[in-house]
């Protein structure tokens, strides 16, 4: 089951594969690390890259417009970036708390 993010009235399932976060991070020229941090450019390739799975077409400018629209009818790019980090763990590709440090159990 993946989870979903509702923008502008609409329900969109998001999901992460390794394809698609290098594409992302080879189109952004930077590290997932880096992209969890919540700017308009980084919040609108993580949506793009959990869409792309599902709507192949979908370009970064039409992630933008998604996120530009829901913005403009109250949406905060905070509650956008909270939905696609869980969709991150979810896929596991992202635990917070656990850094080098603690490596995950066998």
């Amino acid at each position: 089951m993946s989870r979903m993010i509702h923008l502008s009235g609409q329900a969109y399932p998001l999901r992460y594969t390794v394809n698609s976060l290098c594409i992302l991070e080879e189109k952004m020229a930077c590290g997932l690390d880096q992209l969890l941090k919540t700017s308009f450019s980084a919040v609108r390739g993580l949506l793009w890259c959990a869409l792309s799975d599902a709507r192949p077409g979908l370009s970064l400018s039409d992630a933008g417009d998604l996120l530009e629209k829901h913005l403009k009818e109250g949406g905060s790019l905070g509650q956008v970036a909270r939905i696609l980090a869980l969709a991150l763990e979810d896929a596991g590709f992202f635990h917070p708390g656990r850094g080098e440090e603690n490596p995950p159990s066998p």
